[in-house]
């Protein structure tokens, strides 16, 4: 196996283990080569890039969706229990100029689809020789979307996802490319499986991986002192930006009507016009004015919290030390059962003293507006909106156990319909909103995240999922009632619907009281139904949103539901309810193209979380977005938010989140390297300076005259 010191790796020096390896494909014959089954791909045996035995396999992927090599049970491998292992490692040769995303999916039935019965893992293979490893179940604990690297220096290892997998049954796997924007070649040789990593007291005392070295360490709470004098030296030295306002806002730009809250204004040439109707893309951008009438454009991070804790209760053994009852930390992490572990909390207190707290607010503060951000994202805490000194969204939520839910995507959804939705909304809009209606630095209101809507799919079922599932739901719903009243005014008789449809309703009754499974395949009139019905399901819930915001803090934005899934009927029904329509969007970021249209929106759009997580810090997940270095993360958030800056609807973006997941996994197992600071509150310096370089400009590039 290659063991390169690649610049992701110099960082990360691992203690190996030795155990045995067992050799899964080497591609010496072209008998190796005709075992493997090619889609948009062309192969070929070659002297490059040989890492065991004499020749290597150079693959070409086409530009198209998910070219791919498979290796299928019984014709390209013999096994099908990988349950003893750890992980399946590749030698992977990039002759190109720039890293080369590159993926495995590992199956463990035929019928696995890229989303069920298979997990898959990403890395970017650099320039030159690198070894991927995809960590196998084993490997993980559970509880952690992620587990140690496997034991090979110098390896790269995969940031993975998926549901669960039983290696045990292991059918096919597949490298392929995630949807390549060009051409590439690339070669692979010595296909491996790895054993299984120890697990056994994987964390320090300070919640770091005990078995890796990398820059910032902390090694003794002697550490903790150094790390804070050097940091106050640097903060002093690095003032905010010198062109904006108390609020962040460009002090030095045009002055438009202020109103003393943040509102949204269409501004051409440095002058607030009229906004182009929705429908329309108009000549210039949309901006955010602060309190002092200064324009703002939203630079935030989200997740400025002091409570990331870890669940320790039945996996006491990944820790290598927890705080005794009697120990002061111990309030960070108490003994009994459900014990959690919050190590972000106790280097806090190890930091700062008992003070800490405040100690800790007012340095989180200074590092926001001297890394040129002015705003507090989505799921930060109150303490940090109460001092005021940097703008600050909240974030409203609510439920109702009498409220029924129904399945819609890949997650529940509140029915709109229900008599209890209007009254448990607007409940928690009231008691979230009492605090800040009348504070000028609140930007406004997050209201629900990520709601299923719908699928991630071009297909109409994964489009319309959300009525369909209302439709096809075993038990009555008001949402249904409300569909079936609007489908029977306008098609009158069941037999019409059916025609329709191409379906077999014995009536409207038995529609409401049993449902019905649409078929496999939509006529135009049923996706056309299922448009307008989703179209009503979003108008009903944006309404009592809106409504309920307008009366309890009519000064303040409404911020939207920050989609995921995002069909346009519901985009555009959103865009006539919400002052600012947000998104969560996890990608390289927002292309010119495909995000063309929120020009035509009539709104202004904001983004509610991005980010970019690498290895070479001890973590072990790279997060949704994952690259190589720290070095690839400061690069990346620059990408990022210069192509948010190209899209003229877009007036902010915010980072999630402020410091790192916890090693071991929050309470749904993330456990990404996606903060601006380390468990042990130390920043990434790399991510920080490349922000700081970037954010600094904000004004400078957007306020050039348009046309």
């Amino acid at each position: 196996m290659l063991l390169p010191l690649t610049t992701a790796t110099l960082c990360l020096v691992l203690v190996s283990a030795a155990a045995a390896q067992k050799l899964v494909a080497s591609f010496e014959t072209e008998a190796d080569v005709a075992k493997i089954t090619l889609h948009n791909t062309d192969v070929a045996l070659t002297d490059e890039g040989v890492t065991d035995g004499r020749k290597a396999l150079r693959v070409h992927f086409a530009k198209v969706d998910w070219p791919n090599i498979f290796f299928s049970l019984g014709q390209a491998f013999d096994s099908a229990d990988w349950s003893a292992f750890g992980g399946l490692a590749v030698d992977v040769l990039n002759p190109e100029a720039n890293p080369i995303r590159v993926c495995i999916r590992v199956d463990d039935d035929p019928s696995a689809d890229g989303s069920r019965h298979c997990r898959q893992g990403s890395a970017e293979a650099p320039p030159g020789k690198s070894t991927l490893v995809m960590p196998l179940p084993s490997a993980v604990p559970e509880g952690m979307r992620a587990g140690p690297p496997a034991s090979l220096p110098g390896a790269i290892t995969m940031s993975v996802a998926g549901g669960s997998l039983n290696a045990a049954n292991t059918v096919a796997f597949q490298i392929f490319l995630p949807r390549p924007d060009a051409e590439h070649t690339l070669v692979f040789d010595n296909i491996v499986l790895l054993p299984k990593p120890d697990l056994n007291g994987i964390v320090d005392r300070y919640g770091q991986f005990t078995r890796a070295e990398w820059p910032g360490k902390v090694h003794d709470d002697a550490d903790f002192a150094a790390q804070r004098d050097e940091e106050r030296a640097w903060l002093q030295a690095h003032q905010p930006p010198g062109d904006r306002d108390e609020y962040g806002g460009w002090a030095t730009g045009p002055t438009l009507r202020a109103t003393g809250f943040f509102r949204t204004a269409y501004v051409l040439d440095g002058k607030e016009t009229a906004a182009p109707p929705q429908g329309q893309a108009g000549q210039g951008r949309w901006w955010l004015v602060a309190p002092s009438g200064h324009l703002f454009f939203s630079l935030g991070i989200d997740c400025l919290r002091d409570n990331s804790g870890t669940p320790v209760q039945g996996r006491e053994r990944l820790f290598s030390w927890l705080p005794d009852a009697d120990d002061p930390l111990a309030a960070f992490s108490k003994p009994g059962d459900k014990r959690w572990a919050n190590f972000y909390g106790m280097n806090l207190r190890r930091k700062h003293g008992e003070g800490w707290l405040n100690a800790w607010l007012d340095v989180t503060l200074q590092r926001y507006r001297a890394w040129g951000f002015n705003t507090i994202g989505n799921w930060s805490q109150a303490d940090a909106f109460r001092l005021r000194r940097v703008p600050y969204t909240v974030a409203i939520h609510y439920g109702s156990r009498e409220a029924p839910y129904f399945q819609s995507g890949w997650k529940t959804m509140i029915d709109v319909f229900h008599e209890d939705f209007a009254r448990v909304a607007e409940a928690a809009i009231a008691s979230n909103t009492t605090e800040w209606r009348e504070d000028p630095w609140c930007l406004g209101y997050f209201v629900d995240n990520e709601l299923s809507w719908g699928h991630w799919s071009s297909d109409p079922r994964a489009h319309y999922a959300l009525p369909i599932g209302v439709l096809a739901h075993d038990r009555p719903l008001p949402a249904r009632t409300e569909f079936l009243r609007l489908l029977r005014d306008k098609h009158g008789d069941i037999a019409r619907l059916n025609e329709a449809w191409g379906a077999e309703v014995a009536s409207w009754e038995a529609l409401d009281q049993q449902g019905v499974e649409l078929s496999a395949g939509l006529t135009q009139a049923c996706v056309a139904d299922l448009s307008e019905l989703l179209t009503r399901f979003a108008e009903r819930y944006f309404q009592v949103i809106s409504a309920a915001l307008r009366d309890h803090a009519p000064s303040q934005l409404y911020l939207g539901c920050r989609f995921a899934p995002r069909p346009q009927e519901v985009v555009d029904v959103a865009a006539r309810y919400c002052d600012v329509v947000s998104f969560n969007i996890y990608s390289e970021g927002p292309d010119e193209k495909g995000w063309a249209f929120t020009a035509e929106l009539g709104k202004p759009c904001l983004i509610g979380e991005f980010h970019f997580g690498a290895l070479d810090r001890g973590m072990f997940h790279g997060g949704l977005r994952p690259v190589a270095t720290q070095e690839a993360r400061g690069r990346a958030y620059q990408t990022y938010v210069q192509r948010v800056w190209n899209l003229p609807a877009f007036v902010g973006c915010h980072w999630f989140q402020y410091a790192d997941q916890a090693l071991t996994g929050r309470s749904d197992g993330e456990n990404y390297n996606i903060g601006f600071v380390s468990v042990a509150d130390r920043p990434h310096w790399e991510l920080v300076e490349a922000a700081r370089e970037i954010n600094a400009t904000v004004y400078q590039v957007l306020g050039k005259p348009q046309g």
